[in-house]
């Protein structure tokens, strides 16, 4: 949503830069905004993101610090241990016994290198929540009593495929926060912020729905190996 760009006398300032003219420190109140308070009673800043429909405290302009994601990971994480105690309940009444583990499709190594931030922050994403995970067999016994493939550890060519998938997402990110730009720079050829919104939306539902696609075609991979 940062990529509009305003004119100011003759200088075009992006949203971005006016971003970067602030400094990400809580205000007054103790919540970090990405503009902060201050700025909203600059008289061209201020009204210029008033007229992009934007205020204070609207929740695009709150800033997640670095405790707010561990707490958001640290619940997510306490989440997925549950959905494994279940599943492994489950399974256990059903066939005796069950040693299951999580196996993230989008894997950790993603998450915390240099893409990750483009899942987690731009796209709301979180690798722990179930559209990412898979539970696979912990051991030898499981996979033959549960019929369920064994956790294979990190794979590198998944890893590399998925890394692919995330590059053209974020990408394509890059390009439609480039067309609202243009929106404001001429009014033409651009999109509005709902616009914006919707093929973000779009392109947060295929970024799910790809990793949906890949979940049984892993598995089934998975089972041809494993024999």
């Amino acid at each position: 949503m940062f990529g509009r760009r305003i004119t100011f006398g003759k200088k075009q300032y992006s949203l971005a830069e006016v971003r970067e003219m602030t400094r990400p420190t809580p205000d007054d109140d103790g919540i970090t905004r990405v503009f902060p308070k201050e700025i909203w009673n600059d008289p061209k800043i201020g009204s210029m993101l008033r007229e992009l429909g934007f205020n204070p405290d609207d929740p695009r302009n709150i800033r997640k610090t670095a405790d707010d994601y561990i707490a958001m990971f640290a619940a997510a994480r306490k989440r997925l241990e549950q959905r494994a105690e279940v599943f492994n309940r489950d399974m256990t009444a059903r066939y005796g016994y069950c040693r299951a583990v999580p196996f993230l499709v989008i894997d950790r190594t993603i998450w915390d290198g240099e893409h990750g931030a483009f899942l987690y922050g731009s796209m709301d994403l979180i690798g722990f929540d179930d559209w990412n995970v898979l539970m696979l067999a912990a051991d030898e016994r499981t996979k033959q009593l549960c019929g369920i493939a064994g956790h294979p550890g990190t794979v590198p060519p998944i890893t590399e495929a998925v890394t692919n998938y995330v590059i053209d997402w974020k990408a394509r990110h890059e390009m439609l926060l480039e067309s609202f730009g243009v929106t404001a720079t001429s009014g033409q050829g651009g999109i509005t912020g709902e616009q914006y919104e919707a093929e973000k939306d779009a392109l947060r539902q295929e970024i799910i729905d790809k990793v949906g696609w890949m979940k049984p075609r892993i598995i089934a991979e998975l089972l041809r190996i494993q024999g």
